[in-house]
């Protein structure tokens, strides 16, 4: 989802991902009711050479226009292509933090950099995903971020050089996980990024290391937005803040309430349930509060730094959900609403990779089989099955 609110909103630049909570309750109690664990099959290795081919095989180059020199405009032809682009073009078009950036880059004869904060991790969800480690949706959009790339090149023939600035270890602490839960994520994602050959056109970064490294600064403007965003959140009739906290009901860590609730179900049989189930729903929006609050702090105080422009001062801002001013490239299929970490990668039958909660297939289990590399405990994706 976009930011919500207002783009002269003051805070308009905390954004977030609102949780598609499409998965009907009642199809999933009628699937417990009649269940099969989803079929699977075992692969030995994934082609991921076959897989980047696959999807950038037979790509129309743009050929460049004029006297052989590139200009904005054929730059942002490519970038601004539907199957490439989730801003709306006025955010990009006529904006100078883009255009701008790409002028200089081009007069330089320098890769464009468009720096993206994302990726921060897939903790286990009953709703969203049981696996921990990446899977085919992650390695997906890195190959889609590798086509504008190739297509870009085309047209200004250094590139174009995405760096996606992961910023799961700056929100574990807040979220309610440790550095340690994890601390393997971004090595396995390194491993997509070089797997498929695609370093060319993106790399990682960790968004907590640029932080370590201005300590004293970041703690200096914490401490001065700390106040400022708790008179913010008591204001009585806040849409964005209530939005927000409604949100990170997603991310925030429930195992604790998880627990509880299967061992309500399972083997409780008292007459308090409703009541349990009022103080489970409670301490979930406790704790997404807190994790929503610590969030805002986080956000305001490297904005107020201007952590990302300071290190990369020459970098196109890039963002997952789209903003005024910064360019928001597709990270999944078009008829994917769901991030890549927030979900599980499904083939369709026409070839289409799409990311879905998993939950979904539950819904209907023989629809689709789990494909399992070889040692690993859960699906690296799901594939579509033929009905009839």
């Amino acid at each position: 989802m976009s930011a919500v609110g207002a783009v002269d909103r003051k805070y308009s630049y905390v954004s977030y991902s609102r949780p598609d909570v499409s998965t009907s309750i009642e199809s999933l109690i009628e699937a417990a009711r009649t269940w099969r664990p989803l079929a699977g099959r075992i692969i030995e290795n994934f082609d991921f050479s076959g897989f980047l081919q696959l999807h950038t095989r037979g790509l129309e180059l743009p050929r460049p226009r004029g006297d052989g020199k590139p200009t904005v405009d054929e730059v942002l032809e490519v970038l601004l292509r539907p199957e490439h682009c989730k801003s709306p073009e006025e955010h990009v078009r006529g904006q100078s933090a883009v255009i701008d950036k790409i002028e200089r880059s081009i007069e330089e004869g320098k890769p464009i950099r468009v720096v993206v904060p994302s990726f921060p991790g897939r903790p286990c969800s009953p709703l969203t995903h049981q696996r921990v480690q990446p899977e085919l949706s992650e390695a997906y959009a890195f190959v889609l971020l590798h086509r504008i790339a190739l297509l870009v090149q085309a047209v200004h023939a250094p590139g174009m050089h995405f760096v996606i600035l992961l910023d799961g270890k700056a929100y574990n602490p807040f979220y309610g996980y440790t550095p340690e839960a994890e601390h393997q994520y971004p090595r396995d994602l390194q491993k997509l990024v070089d797997a498929p050959g695609v370093r060319d056109s993106v790399s990682l970064v960790d968004l907590q290391d640029l932080v370590d490294e201005r300590r004293d600064a970041f703690e200096a403007i914490r401490d001065e937005v700390l106040p400022e965003i708790e008179e913010h959140w008591d204001e009585p009739d806040d849409g964005f803040r209530d939005e927000l906290i409604e949100s990170m009901r997603l991310g925030t860590n429930t195992v604790a309430i998880n627990a509880a609730a299967v061992q309500l179900l399972k083997w409780s049989d008292v007459p308090d349930a409703p009541e349990l189930i009022r103080a489970m729903r409670e301490a979930v929006e406790e704790r997404a509060r807190a994790t929503a609050f610590a969030y805002m702090v986080f956000l305001v105080t490297i904005r107020r730094m201007n952590l990302i422009d300071t290190v990369f001062p020459d970098a196109v801002r890039g963002t997952v959900h789209p903003k005024v001013g910064q360019y928001s490239p597709l990270l999944v299929h078009p008829t994917t609403k769901i991030a890549p970490w927030h979900g599980v990668a499904v083939v369709r039958e026409d070839g289409r990779v799409n990311t879905v909660y998993e939950s979904k297939l539950y819904e209907e289990h023989d629809r689709y089989r789990g494909v399992y590399l070889e040692g690993e405990y859960t699906p690296f994706f799901h594939e579509e099955v033929a009905q009839g």
